[in-house]
Parts: structure tokens; C-alpha cells; sequence
């Protein structure tokens, strides 16, 4: 159950870190203290596990889908078999019944779903390891993941999993796990990052947990672990610190505040999505007794060392011998992507994905390069280290064996093949229609940390070379112009009106929000802080002499730009009383939350050494938009054309681009301002007929993508009139009692047809005639006609083929 802060007066302290900072707390009692270095969880029906089996990890949750969802964990034994059983009854299930589950006898009331298992490729462990039996050189660890998908869910069910062996079996406890977040459902969504196996991991988890309660689902910015391919550092550390252990409550270790913590029970309920940091790429293990993280190389660099050494290597030619060779000379993610079932359907696969959680739209990027130390030398002679800045004199004449800076594991810059499927994922109506919008990488834009400098861009690469061409130095500078997550991917992320962009690497919180409405936040610190680099952090940064140029670098400050934000609540402040926008304290915990029902994220601290005072929040704000909706009505102008008119609104006005297309063809872009849009389709650019427009109105910071359909009817041009027809009309004769008068009606290219009309004063009709050929002879009554002078009126009342006319005729009757 969520915890329930007691009620106690505020008090204020000093905590020791660099630039002395006071902060308000809750005091909390050590009862509750003590409940929280175990952080029980309320969906953990009973944690015990059941027989003489081991488990690497307990379940933990995948790629959740409308009835289902997947369920992983991992045994040091290939097993004879292993299920997951899902119903009401299996917390109290006998070992018997376990048993006979695992074999295909379900019990009542439960159901059985069976796992398929794959061993794990790369993991290893080696004299760093932290592991009971610590070997001197690397050592393979069998490792074996097991991944069943249980479906037929509708919401929250008990479940627990099973793995046999031969006679024996071994059970995880009981917990609960439900199909994915719908659209609309309240989810509490953990952001955290840089666990890295640390001292104060554990308890920044147990009192994540213990604080928030319930916790659906958990973005994680990266650096998951140390090195991957060490098998301890994921599962069984013998320090108490493990990736899993740490998220699954079943860690143990003394924070450096004193007390113990088990980390928490987390991702037995609630599904993971990560991101790749630095720390998820191993370096080259081709030839090594030891891993190193950093001991990698570029790809093409070890394609282009492949080719000379292939005939050796692979005689046959063998592509999966050649892929293989490649990977384990350069760089590797193959251990993370075989731990966790993430989406595949971009080009690079698990490395960088989209997907929907409830009323989110997550997108996790590959963001991250290799990490360097900072040493400088001007001298060519003196560089004998490798570094972010320079190659060392031994390495030239070895392409394999220099660092190449600190470059790019996955491009961003506009262009790349990254780049294009984000561009094309942030127009999507998955993303656009989404309420809340997040993108979650290792490294980001912005921020005040030590790891943000050098810019992120690819090194440039500076040589020298003697008289006889022969290279004698290599260094690296990072021009501020080519950082691509400033210049390329911030802005594109700003135009699709990105809510949240969550990233780690520096662990230290700090917040900054774009003008365009983007909030940035890192909120890594659980107890390893590299620091803030601000005026008032009392640090700075490194900068490498000359002839490095000291443009390129900044010893304080945040290279993308923007000011930190004071968190909003309760900020540090430092001994004068200034408040700080960041934390920065390796004593102090730090973890997030993004509750999808109030669209707010929270950031608590924790003081480890005050391990009786609850979590405190320091910084609150809002994500989100609201629904959309567009009105809109047509009309014809004077002129044949179509004008569209309407407003925007959510609760609230909008402003922002509406687009009016038919088809695929875009026909108008129109602004709209205070929530109101008007614009006119030129006469001629809609047929004529009945169509319907596509009118959609694209994502901003406050509103969310809105589209509707409207019909509108354009009428064809007006027929030409017909042809006008010329009515003369002549007196032939005049007898004692009549006159006779012929008629011609002459219509151009055409025969005028049909009646004409005679008419005397008053334009009484006097007589009808019907022409024939255009003409026609009348005889007309006298009677009709008045003594004197008559003018007689021939009225054409035109046909199909030609108008309306009249001519006239006048005589004089003798008296």
C-alpha cells in the first residue's frame, strides 16, 4: 500500500556535499523506516518462494499486449520445464500441486502457460566480478531465460512461476500481473536511470517504492548496469546491489547512511522500459582474460581490420562468423537485447523502439557514446594515456588499438537512419494523438552535469604527419555546431511538441523546460553523483589546454542553452540561503514519477543519512494535453470559391497549424490564433461533385493532434447563356377585317423552334403563331388592332437553343 507520511512538525538541516545546500523534511519514524528498507509491495500476494531449486531472478514483465502479457526470468539450468501459472488460487498452491502444474495437470481455477527458454550468449564473470567463487580470468556463466506469454487477462490476476529439474523444482512467490495500461487508465509510471549496481541503488528503489505504492510501469534512462556481459552485475552481486535484486526487493545492501535496504519490489507487477546507456555496450572481448566497458572501437574500424585478417579468421566465409568476428572486435548490446522483449519493428531492432503505455507514447532512443577519461596533453611525445581527447604515441601504427575519441555508438544527426524513423514515428497518430508524450534516452540535450561536456558530436579527428607522411599525433576536438542532439534532435522533438524528454549519464537531478513547452529532466542520482557545474555547485568542469580550442568547451554551465529550473516545491538552498536548481549530494536519493491521471511528474528526495526521515518532495510540475476538438463549415464566395472556417479548442483555445487536405493531396495550411481559423480555397482547385476534406490540426505543447472530415458540394460553372435570337417582323398586307404580318426569329448556327407571341397595347396577346424553319405568317384581327397608328410587340420566349427576344412592327390602320 502507499505510504502513509505521519503527520509530524518540519524541521531543517544542513547536508554535507559539494556546495553545503539545507533542505526541509518530514521526520519518520524508524518503524516505518524499517518497513522501508524492505520495501513490501501491495502487489506482492507473499514473496516466499517454494522448493530446492534456485531462481536467478523473480518474474519480471514484458511487452504487455490488450489480454496479455509476457513474463521472463532467468535459472542457472536448462531445466525440464517451466510455466507460468495464473489464477486466484496459486499463492496457495502445495509443492505437490506446483509440481504437477509444471508437468501439465493444472489445478482448479488455474491456468498454465508454458515458457520458451534460450541460454544466454555473452555473460561472463571475471576476477571483477563480485561473486562467491571468483575466478582469475573470464569464465562463461550459464544463464537461461525463460519467456512465457500469458493471455485471456482483463485485468490484475495472481500469478507465480515454476522451473523443474529432473526431480526438483523451484517456485517464485506469488504476485500480480495484468494486460497493458488502456487508453484513459490512471498508471503511475517510475523515471529513473544510472542504477549501475551502486551503494545507494537499494534503498533509492525501497523508498520509491515504499512512497508511490502501486507502480505500473518503469522508464529507465540507461546504464541499467556496469558492464553487461558480467553475468553478477544483472543477477546475484554479492554486494546486494543487482540490477534485479535491487528491483525486485530481494538485494541487500548498507547504503552509506548506515542501514541496509533490499531495494524493491518492483518489476514482478510492473512492466520495464529501457534505454540503452553507455554501461549497456560491451567493449571488445575478442583475445581478453578481463572485460573492459571502454575497450571498443567503431564498426567500420573493425570491418576494415576484418578484411585483413579474414582468410585466418574465416576461411570459409562463413557471414555468421564474419558478423560474430565484427562484434566481438568492436562493440556489443547483444546482452541487453536478449534480457529484455522490447518492439523490433525500427531499423535498429531493440536498440531504439516506440510503443503506447495507457495514455503514453514512449519512445526510447539509442543516445550514447563511449565514455573517455579527460586527460589532455599538449604534447605529442607526453600522451601516453588514451582519452576523449587524444590518441596515445604507442597506438598510431595500430588502427585497433586507438580509442577514436569518445564517438557515436548510434547516429542522430538529421539523416541518419535514427533520425528518419524518429521523424517518421513523431508524425505518426500514435504519437501525435497521444496525451502524454515521452522520449526516454541515456544522453540528452541539456543539462549541468560533467557528462554533458564534450558536446555530442562525432570527434574530429586532427593529425599530424611528418615530412615522410608519416602519422606522428591524433586529437580530437567536439565543435558545439555539430552537436546533434541540440541542433538535430531537439528541434525536431520541440515541432512534434514532445511533453517529457527523461535521459541519465551524469547523475544528478536538474530540470529545464524549452520555450516551446519540452520539459527536460535527469533525475539519476541514487547516490553516485558526478556533480552540477553551475556557479553555485562549487565545481567545475575540466578543460583540456591548448591547442585544444577553448571555445569548444565549457567549464560551467549547460551547453544546450537553456536556464535550470528551481525545482518548484522545496529547493536546496546553499549556507547564504540561495536556492539551487539541481542535487547533486552523494547522500541524497533521488527518484521520479509520472502519474498519467493527474498528467504530473514528482521528484522525491531521500537523505540516506537521516534514514528515519521519509522522502520529501522537492519539485512538481505538469505533462500533457488535453482532447481536441475542431469545428468547422464551408461556404461558397462570390467568386467560386470554398471558404473554411472554424475553431480549435480544448479547454482552452488553440494556436497552432491546421492543415485542409483531399486525398493525399495537402490543398491549404491555414494558422490558427486564439482557436480560430478561417481560409478560402481558390475558385477551380475542387471539381465539381461533392468531397470530403481531411482537416487536421497538428500537436502543440498545449493541445493535443485533432483531425475531422468535412463534405463540402462545389457546383459546376454556370451553363453560357444560349445564343441570343434576333425577332424581326414585317406587314405584308392589309385586308377590310385583318392584316397579315410575318414573323422571322433568326438564332445564330441554329433553327429557332417553338411559339412566339403577338402582343398589341397593354402587351395584351393579340395572337400566337408557331415558326417553322424561324418563321411565320399570322393574319390578325382588325378588332384587335385600333384605327391610327399600332405597333405590334413579336415576343421569342426562347428554347434550349437560344434566349429570350422581342422585336417590333408598327403601321397605321385607315379609318
Amino acid at each position: 500500500m502507499p505510504l502513509e507520511l505521519p503527520k509530524l512538525p518540519l524541521s531543517r538541516r544542513a547536508v554535507v556535499g559539494a556546495g553545503a545546500v539545507t533542505a526541509t523534511a518530514v521526520a519518520w519514524g524508524p518503524a516505518l523506516a524499517a518497513n522501508a528498507s524492505t520495501a513490501s509491495t501491495g502487489r506482492v500476494l507473499s514473496a516466499a518462494r517454494a522448493g530446492s531449486l534456485a531462481l536467478l531472478t523473480d518474474p519480471y514483465l514484458q511487452a504487455p499486449t490488450a489480454d496479455g502479457v509476457s513474463v521472463v526470468w532467468m535459472t542457472e539450468y536448462a531445466g525440464a520445464a517451466h510455466v507460468v501459472l495464473v489464477g486466484a488460487g496459486v499463492e496457495g498452491l502445495s509443492d505437490a500441486q506446483l509440481q504437477a502444474a509444471a508437468s501439465g495437470t493444472a489445478p482448479a481455477g488455474v491456468k498454465v502457460f508454458r515458457a520458451a527458454s534460450a541460454r544466454l550468449s555473452r555473460v561472463v564473470e571475471d576476477a571483477a566480478s563480485f561473486v562467491v567463487d571468483k575466478p582469475t580470468t573470464l569464465v562463461p556463466r550459464e544463464v537461461h531465460r525463460h519467456e512465457a506469454v500469458a493471455t485471456g487477462l482483463s485485468g490484475r490476476t495472481p500469478y507465480r512461476i515454476v522451473s523443474t529439474s529432473g526431480s526438483e523444482f523451484a517456485a517464485s512467490g506469488s504476485f500480480e500481473l495484468a494486460p497493458a495500461l488502456k487508453k484513459g487508465q490512471a498508471a503511475t509510471i517510475l523515471l529513473t536511470s544510472d542504477h549501475q549496481a551502486m551503494v545507494n541503488t537499494p534503498a533509492n528503489l525501497a523508498l520509491a517504492k515504499q512512497t508511490l505504492g502501486d507502480i505500473d510501469a518503469v522508464f529507465l534512462a540507461g546504464d541499467l548496469v556496469n558492464v553487461p556481459d558480467r553475468a553478477s552485475e544483472w543477477f546475484d552481486d554479492t554486494r546486494g546491489s543487482g540490477f534485479f535484486p535491487s528491483l525486485q526487493g530481494r538485494g541487500g545492501r548498507v547504503s552509506t547512511g548506515g542501514r541496509s535496504y533490499a531495494g524493491g519490489a518492483i518489476l514482478q507487477s510492473a512492466v520495464l522500459y529501457p534505454a540503452i546507456g553507455n554501461h549497456e555496450v560491451q567493449g571488445r572481448v575478442d583475445g581478453v582474460t578481463a572485460l573492459d566497458l571502454n575497450n571498443c572501437v567503431p564498426r567500420d574500424i573493425a570491418e576494415r581490420h576484418y578484411d585483413k585478417v579474414a582468410a585466418t579468421v574465416n576461411p570459409t566465409g562463413d557471414p555468421a562468423v564474419k558478423a560474430q568476428w565484427i562484434e566481438d572486435n568492436s562493440w556489443s548490446t547483444t546482452t541487453y537485447e536478449e534480457m529484455f522483449s522490447l518492439p523490433e519493428d525500427s531499423p535498429g531492432g531493440k536498440k531504439y523502439y516506440a510503443t503506447t503505455v495507457g495514455d503514453v507514447r514512449l519512445v526510447s532512443l539509442f543516445s550514447t557514446r563511449i565514455w573517455r577519461g579527460t586527460t589532455a596533453n599538449p604534447l605529442p611525445a607526453d600522451r601516453a594515456v588514451r582519452s576523449r581527447y587524444q590518441e596515445t604515441a604507442a597506438s598510431l601504427t595500430d588502427p585497433m588499438a586507438q580509442c577514436y575519441g569518445e564517438f557515436v555508438f548510434e547516429s542522430l544527426t538529421a539523416g541518419s537512419e535514427q533520425y528518419e524513423w524518429l521523424k517518421k514515428e513523431l508524425a505518426s497518430r500514435e504519437f501525435q494523438n497521444a496525451p502524454i508524450t515521452v522520449i526516454v534516452l541515456h544522453e540528452g540535450p541539456q543539462g549541468l552535469g560533467d557528462n554533458i561536456m564534450p558536446v555530442f558530436a562525432d570527434p574530429d579527428r586532427i593529425e599530424t604527419r611528418d615530412a615522410a607522411g608519416v602519422l606522428t599525433s591524433v586529437r580530437y576536438e567536439y565543435h558545439p555546431s555539430d552537436n546533434m542532439l541540440l541542433h538535430d534532435l531537439q528541434p525536431l522533438l520541440e515541432e512534434a511538441g514532445a511533453d517529457l524528454v527523461l535521459n541519465g549519464h551524469s547523475h544528478l537531478w536538474n530540470r529545464f523546460r524549452s520555450a516551446s513547452g519540452t520539459h527536460f529532466l535527469e533525475t539519476s542520482n541514487t547516490g553516485n553523483t558526478y556533480g552540477a557545474f553551475d556557479s553555485l555547485s562549487n565545481r567545475t568542469r575540466p578543460l583540456p589546454p591548448a591547442p585544444w580550442d577553448e571555445d569548444n568547451y565549457l567549464s560551467l554551465g549547460n551547453p544546450g542553452g537553456l536556464e535550470p529550473i528551481l525545482p518548484s516545491v522545496e529547493p536546496f538552498t546553499n549556507p547564504d540561503g540561495v536556492p539551487l536548481p539541481f542535487v547533486q549530494s552523494n547522500d541524497l536519493c533521488v527518484f521520479s514519477a509520472l502519474d498519467t491521471g493527474t498528467r504530473t511528474v514528482t521528484t522525491w528526495v531521500y537523505d540516506v543519512k537521516q534514514p528515519d526521515t521519509a522522502p520529501w518532495v522537492i519539485d512538481e510540475f505538469s505533462v500533457g494535453r488535453g482532447a481536441t476538438q475542431i469545428t468547422a463549415e464551408t461556404s461558397t464566395t462570390s467568386t467560386g470559391g470554398v471558404r473554411v472556417a472554424g475553431t480549435v479548442r480544448s479547454t482552452s483555445a488553440a494556436s497552432g497549424t491546421l492543415t485542409i487536405s483531399l486525398g493525399a493531396e495537402e490543398l491549404a495550411r491555414v494558422t490558427v490564433t486564439g482557436g480560430v481559423f478561417s481560409t478560402t480555397l481558390p475558385a477551380g482547385l475542387l471539381d465539381a461533385g461533392t468531397h470530403t476534406l481531411a482537416l487536421a490540426f497538428a500537436r502543440t505543447r498545449t493541445h493535443l493532434a485533432a483531425s475531422m472530415s468535412l463534405k463540402v458540394t462545389v457546383r459546376g460553372p454556370a451553363a453560357p447563356p444560349p445564343p441570343r435570337a434576333v425577332v424581326r417582323a414585317a406587314v405584308l398586307s392589309i385586308a377590310r377585317t385583318r392584316v397579315k404580318v410575318r414573323i422571322d426569329v433568326d438564332v445564330w448556327r441554329s433553327e429557332a423552334r417553338g411559339r412566339v407571341e403577338v402582343r398589341g397595347r397593354g402587351g395584351v396577346v393579340v395572337k400566337n403563331a408557331w415558326l417553322r424553319d424561324g418563321r411565320a405568317t399570322v393574319w390578325i384581327s382588325r378588332r384587335r388592332l385600333v384605327k391610327g397608328q399600332n405597333t405590334l410587340s413579336v415576343v421569342f420566349p426562347g428554347n434550349a437553343t437560344a434566349g429570350r427576344a422581342t422585336g417590333t412592327v408598327t403601321f397605321r390602320l385607315p379609318s
